[in-house]
């Protein structure tokens, strides 16, 4: 994937593609995932922090928190991402549960406004 590139995976259940994504967030320098629910986040989290450091991956869920000083990869659910981040990778799983997400850094950069989980955000 390359910089302010948008991608969609598309597929029926059980092919791959949240693995896909976890593993081409790994590949880039910092990353975030938004899932639609906790326990998968939780799972997920899980699974990273045995390939990454422990002190690099954060969870956040409406429930945990665990934000380590230099976290380079967050694993969220989809409403607690955080919008105040600058990332070389952002991914949500089951998009469809999203009513709009745009995040490029062209957006914000640009001062556009920003959709993130149906959540309006004006860059100033």
């Amino acid at each position: 994937m390359t910089k302010h590139k948008i991608t969609a995976v598309l597929g029926p259940t059980n092919t791959g593609k949240t693995h896909l994504a976890i593993e081409t967030m790994l590949s880039f320098d910092s990353g975030m995932i938004g899932f639609p629910l906790r326990l998968l986040a939780r799972e997920v989290y899980d699974k990273v922090i045995k390939k990454i450091s422990l002190d690099k991956v954060a969870l956040i869920t409406g429930e945990e928190k665990i934000i380590p000083t230099n976290a380079k990869y967050f694993v969220c659910t989809v409403e607690s991402m955080p919008i105040d981040k600058h990332l070389d990778f952002v991914g949500v799983d089951e998009i469809q549960m999203c009513a709009c997400l745009l995040y490029t850094s062209d957006a914000a950069d640009d001062s556009l406004r920003v959709d993130l989980g149906g959540r309006r955000i004006i860059k100033k």
